[in-house]
């Protein structure tokens, strides 16, 4: 199915309806000539100089059509020489005259065909016309004519006045001429502007002008016409024309421009014309038709077939045409009516620009019930457009029409089948105007899928508007159906990021059919069923379901991270776990680091109890816990360093072959020493008990450190693995923060370790002597030289000696300062103290005290550092002062 194009097929603008059936029936050589209707009353001019009037009655046939019956009222014959026949006739409505033109002669007359003697003769008349503009003010006894003389380049403005204004006289009177280029053959008024067809010289081409005569007699060239042209000139509206310029008529505006395309006379010169809005009528000799062209769409749109035309007669919003012996109304037919039957020919722009034309005439009438109906109108026409486009598969012009008018959207899903809820309760009237879109597809015109990627386009956009209110779970769910099928993109950030209203069974069930099981996940998640969303997401991660659109695990990961149900949590969790331990404890670390407390269910100590089959997840979640949330319970340290351990362990005893096994063994050992030596919270006996039997001595010895079990660090640290910096380091570490007494016990432990072994070890005598050279000043001499073996020269201990003897002198000088400056400091405090109590204090019978204002009555008293002196029971506190507040501290 293809859109028919403009003018492609016609429409009933017009009908012909008979009005005078047979002029004069006892004159039957008598022809009509020309034509012009006021009211009730017909005015015809003949070819044999005669005038006559016709009384119009409207009545209703019985098939409930208007008929017109017709009486004659008055008849004149104008001249004696019945071969002159009446050239032009016009009324002046407001003054009740008629103008004839008869043989060059202007004749004024009453309605009832009666001469009125004006004056002055007005002879050899070419033509003449009224000043048709609405604009300009209208005096109720007074006319302007414009009249072209024949055979002359000149117009003559006349004034004719009525009885009222010349003393029950009626006036034509000459007031103006104005040269033209040429002899005029017709012409239109609006306002001052004339619009001319001018005669060619010798027989040539005539021409077109437009002259405004405010402006002097400036002319504007318009087109040329050639001699087989009927010329005619006809006032549209205000400062507008149509001229006929042979085989296009042109609408041209008072400047010369042409504010309008063309209209092609489709090969039907014109040999008469009219204007009846928006619709210039021709009648075409050569066809024999009256061809009616729109002024809105530029084309033609009737064709009535209608031999032996005249003359076209306008009057008060009707066009009268006359053959040789009768006269036609052609009535229009209703404006809307025309729309209905655009709409039905598919003539879908015509409609559209006739509607808004409609509109634009009520709006214009400032009446508000006028301008909401005309609206109302437009967009009902609109909406019926939209659909016409639907159904030939034009969907981009109907979706703007469908925006425009503020169309229910429901009327468009109801076009495809099982779109629409089926719970919804919408009666569509539009859309039964055309089959389902399926029935529309069948021919080819357009495909199914293009189709819904237009409704998609469309309820995207729609949703957003106010049209969407009180329909938004109908468009909400029928957009996700047909996401949905074209398993689009879109589809699930329109789930998550959309203030949706859906049906839940049907939304669930589309999902469901189309594969998008991701998709439904989300959506289950959107209705705040997290544990079925995350069912659905664990059973296409194992294979069961098939979603390309499916990220991963770690998206399973990321949902249970986020998930504020504990018990989802705690049943998937065990899933993920189980696929990968390091990325399902992840969802118990992001658990924990969220700013509010965790629920019961996820506290460290249920999650531990719950990971129990899981050590590598349970020695990542208790190294998050103790590094990055400072956790300081015995429990979890113990049990991180337990678990360090059994893979330590775990490590050593793999086969002397395994591939990367020392690396990792290593990198195992050296992070078990760090978290021993750096956490203070772990129960080193209880570590200590799992590793007595094995080598490693360097963890021992951290953990027999742990006990203040020095002697038993330094004995490993020095017999077995012969690490003397490492000694030297653990007295370092161990006597940080500790008295001079404790360091020099602990150093002269680590000596004795070197110098006293058992039977199974030896004397470490270079590592002794190297200790006391390098930390000489951490020992206690005397000590030191009751345990040096006797059997040592003194020049083996000379260099300690030395230093420790320089480091006594050392300290003993300082502590003499030290105590010459306490000295010094006693003598200054007494000499203050000497200096505050030595003066005398003064009490009199006129003596008050200060803060009771009552004189001392004995000796007791209380003076205090500042002078002030009170009573002994008013001096409430004895480091402050009653009266100052001054404190006077320790």
């Amino acid at each position: 199915m293809a859109l028919l194009r403009s003018g492609a097929a016609m429409v009933t603008a017009f009908n012909l309806v008979p009005v005078v059936e047979a002029v004069l029936p006892d004159k039957p050589k008598t022809e009509v000539e020309c034509v012009v209707a006021s009211d009730k009353v017909l005015y015809i001019g003949t070819g044999d100089g005669q005038l006559v009037s016709y009384q119009l009655e409207e009545a209703i046939s019985p098939l409930g059509k208007t008929v017109y019956r017709s009486k004659v009222g008055a008849r004149l014959q104008l001249t004696s020489d019945k071969k002159k026949p009446v050239q032009q006739l016009m009324v002046i409505n407001h003054m009740k005259r008629l103008l004839a033109l008869v043989d060059g002669y202007l004749y004024v007359m009453t309605t009832a065909l009666q001469i009125v003697e004006v004056g002055q003769r007005v002879t050899k008349v070419q033509c003449y016309c009224l000043n048709e503009s609405k604009g300009q003010q209208i005096e109720r006894d007074k006319a302007e004519i414009l009249i072209a003389p024949q055979k002359k380049k000149i117009i003559q403005l006349y004034v004719f006045t009525g009885g009222e204004k010349g003393g029950g006289v009626e006036k034509l009177v000459s007031v103006k001429d104005i040269n033209v280029p040429d002899v005029v053959l017709c012409m239109a008024r609006d306002g001052d502007h004339v619009c001319m067809a001018l005669q060619g010289s010798q027989g040539g081409e005539g021409r077109y002008i437009v002259m405004d005569m405010s402006n002097g007699e400036q002319c504007t060239e318009l087109l040329p016409f050639g001699a087989e042209t009927t010329p005619f000139v006809k006032r549209l509206g205000k400062g507008e024309f149509l001229i006929n310029a042979g085989p296009v008529g042109v609408v041209t505006i008072v400047t010369g421009a042409s504010n309008r395309p063309p209209i092609n006379w489709n090969s039907a010169p014109p040999k008469a014309s009219a204007y009846l809005f928006p619709y210039v009528l021709t009648w075409s000799e050569v066809k024999a038709t009256i061809n009616v062209f729109s002024l809105l769409v530029q084309n033609m749109v009737q064709e009535i077939s209608f031999q032996n035309g005249r003359c076209f007669g306008e009057a008060a919003g009707k066009v009268y045409i006359a053959q040789e012996r009768a006269i036609y109304l052609l009535s229009p037919v209703p404006l809307k009516d025309q729309v209905e039957s655009y709409l039905q020919k598919q003539m879908v722009e015509e409609a559209l620009i006739l509607a808004e034309t409609i509109a634009a005439v009520e709006q214009g009438k400032n009446n508000p019930d006028a301008v909401a109906k005309a609206e109302e109108y437009t967009m009902g026409v609109k909406q019926k457009a939209a659909f016409i486009y639907i159904s030939v598969g034009q969907f981009s012009r109907a979706e703007a029409l469908l925006m425009e008018s503020s169309c229910d959207p429901r009327e468009v899903i109801f076009l495809f089948n099982g779109i629409l809820n089926s719970s919804s309760s919408f009666t569509p009237r539009l859309a039964t105007s055309i089959p389902s879109i399926e029935v529309l597809a069948s021919d080819g015109s357009f495909t199914i899928d293009e189709a819904k990627n237009f409704l998609m386009r469309y309820l995207k956009e729609v949703r957003t508007t106010a049209v969407a209110y009180g329909r938004k779970e109908e468009l909400d769910t029928a957009l996700l159906k047909l996401m949905a099928e074209a398993r689009s993109p879109s589809l699930i950030p329109y789930i998550t990021n959309q203030d949706l209203l859906l049906s839940f069974e049907e939304a669930e069930e589309a999902l469901k059919n189309y594969g998008c099981y991701h998709a439904l996940g989300h959506f289950y998640l959107y209705a705040k069923r997290s544990g079925d969303a995350l069912n659905v997401w664990t059973r296409i991660a194992d294979g069961e379901f098939r979603d390309s659109q499916f990220p991963g695990l770690k998206f399973i990961v990321d949902q249970l991270s986020s998930c504020t149900n504990p018990e989802v949590v705690l049943k998937y969790t065990k899933w993920v776990l189980r696929k990968d331990e390091a990325m399902g404890i992840r969802i118990f670390m992001e658990q924990m680091s969220r700013e509010t407390q965790p629920p019961e269910e996820l506290h460290p100590s249920r999650v531990l109890e719950y990971m129990q089959e899981f050590p590598n997840a349970t020695l990542l979640y208790l190294e998050y816990i103790i590094v990055n949330k400072s956790v300081e319970d015995e429990k979890y340290h113990s049990k991180y360093g337990e678990l360090l351990l059994e893979d330590v362990l775990r490590l050593k005893n793999l086969p002397g072959g395994a591939v990367g096994g020392d690396k990792q063994f290593e990198r195992a050992r050296k992070k078990l020493e760090q978290f021993l030596k750096s956490s203070t919270h772990y129960r080193a006996s209880f570590l200590l008990s799992r590793i007595q039997n094995t080598d490693l001595y360097s963890e021992m010895a951290i953990l027999y450190g742990r006990m203040d079990e020095h002697e038993k660090a330094f004995s490993l640290l020095a017999h077995k693995l012969k690490d003397y910096q490492g000694a030297e380091k653990h007295c370092v570490h161990y006597s940080q923060n500790k008295s001079r007494q404790y360091k020099q016990s602990l150093y002269l432990m680590l000596l004795s370790v070197y110098l006293k072994p058992n039977e199974k070890q030896e004397m470490l005598e270079k590592p002794a002597i190297d200790l006391l050279n390098r930390h000489g000043e951490d020992f206690d001499a005397a000590q030191v030289l009751q345990i040096l073996p006797s059997v040592w020269p003194i020049s083996t201990v000379k260099s300690f000696l030395m230093h420790s003897l320089r480091s006594s002198i050392d300290t003993s000088r300082t502590i003499k300062i030290e105590k010459n400056l306490g000295k010094g400091e006693n003598l200054q405090v007494r000499s203050q103290l000497m200096e505050l109590q030595g003066g005398p204090v003064l009490i009199s019978e006129t003596t008050n005290c200060p803060v009771c204002r009552q004189p001392f009555s004995d000796a007791a008293f209380v003076r205090y550092p500042n002078g002030t002196v009170t009573h002994l029971r008013c001096a409430r506190n004895k480091s402050v002062c009653p009266v100052t507040g001054t404190w006077f501290g320790e």
